[in-house]
């Protein structure tokens, strides 16, 4: 017994402590059944609470708060268990889609586009006069067309093969830029190709630069290698003299800019997975500010609930819900079919909304007018807050 009270045999409980008189061998069965009862409330709780969740919404907000609380998961440890099951499965989505992404590069870094220059440029002759004639005008915008490159010698060689190229590439062009693809406005581009000189002026005195933020930028390939090679060692104040030497000032958020930028490979699936995680365990955290956060704005307009708690209790069991629905599209997704569960996000948000609406018309008992009235006038402060907190999450998620 807790309490080491001797029993007899006969004895089915401990008169001290109350504990039951049985075996000390407890069968592996008895263990498990045991632990997935105690967690997941499978003794009828967690089949009463997701029943009642989705038949009669609102409802387990307004029984919890009655007192009527048995029958239910407690609505902290059903949030926990269900946010952690979507931020698992958005999770295994996100490395799902960078391990299939068809893009060589994931994410743009300096040296993919370190440069851009205009065909006007090319053309040696910057000036351009304006006329209300509409084919001017499309002139205009073809000679504004830029190109960007990462070397001279390599825009050299695209420039020679486009005085050469068939139509489609041609038409290419021209839809990037807009302008449509008839015969006049193609030779046109060909005309002003042909007319770029051999060596041309602009582009052999243009400077070579790659950017990597802001003021940060190298004057040359080498230069940028050999800082993505030594940041990985550099100590605060080596990246602050760095960002002083930059031109660019020296605070925490400049810092950890460059130092995240330098340190991890864009190009590398496995450093995009580690920044996903880090800023998906960001979000999960803000939302721990964003409940209590909707609690007091419902307090505000739906006030007909006098007490803070009342509404803390709702803001959590919505929060619940929305990620289970929305764990079920993930599910399809990462385990049946993308594309299946792709289609499914636009109606699991319209579910959402439906169900929003219907628990606080039963939660607070008013009219469906005032009702959506009052939700209307809670969704734009409820967006602004949502998004600031999941800006703060990503940015300190990918810096922190």
């Amino acid at each position: 017994m807790n309490c080491e009270t001797h029993l007899r045999l006969e004895d089915n409980y401990c008169p001290n402590c109350g504990q039951k008189n049985t075996t000390h061998i407890i069968p592996l069965k008895h263990i498990l059944l045991e632990t997935f009862e105690d967690f997941f409330h499978f003794d009828t709780k967690l089949w009463n609470t997701i029943k009642t969740t989705f038949t009669r919404p609102g409802k387990i907000t307004t029984d919890y708060l009655e007192g009527k609380r048995a029958r239910y998961v407690p609505p902290v440890k059903l949030y926990i268990f269900i946010s952690f099951i979507f931020f698992l499965l958005l999770g295994k989505l996100s490395d799902h889609t960078i391990e299939n992404s068809k893009n060589k590069h994931l994410i743009k870094q300096g040296d993919d586009k370190a440069m851009s220059i205009s065909l006007n440029e090319l053309l040696e002759n910057k000036r351009i006069y304006h006329s209300k004639n509409s084919g001017d005008v499309r002139m205009m915008e073809l000679r504004m067309m830029e190109f960007d490159y990462t070397s001279k010698d390599s825009l050299r060689e695209d420039l020679k093969r486009l005085k050469s190229a068939p139509d489609s590439i041609i038409d290419k062009l021209l839809m990037k830029e807009e302008i449509d693809t008839t015969a006049y406005y193609r030779e046109n581009l060909r005309s002003l190709l042909d007319l770029i000189p051999e060596h041309c002026q602009a582009l052999d005195s243009a400077k070579f630069r790659i950017n990597l933020f802001n003021k940060v930028e190298f004057a040359s390939q080498e230069e940028y290698d050999k800082f993505k090679e030594q940041i990985h060692d550099y100590s605060d104040e080596q990246v602050d003299s760095l960002l002083i030497s930059k031109g660019e000032k020296v605070t925490w958020f400049n810092r950890q800019m460059l130092k995240k930028l330098g340190k991890f490979d864009w190009k590398n699936k496995d450093d995009i997975k580690e920044i996903t995680h880090a800023i998906l365990k960001s979000i999960s955290l803000t939302m721990f500010i964003m409940m209590p956060l909707t609690a007091i704005l419902l307090l505000l307009i739906f006030y007909r609930r006098k007490y803070y708690y009342e509404h803390l209790i709702f803001s959590i069991h919505i929060h619940t819900i929305f990620f289970l629905i929305l764990s079920f599209v993930l599910a399809v997704q990462v385990f049946i079919s993308d594309t299946v569960g792709g289609k499914l996000w636009f109606w699991a948000f319209l579910v959402c909304l439906i169900y929003l609406i219907s628990s606080l018309k039963h939660n607070y008992n008013q009219t469906w007018g005032k009702t959506i009235a009052k939700f209307l006038l809670m969704s734009i402060p409820y967006l602004i807050i949502s998004l600031s907190l999941t800006l703060f999450a990503v940015l300190y998620g990918f810096l922190a």
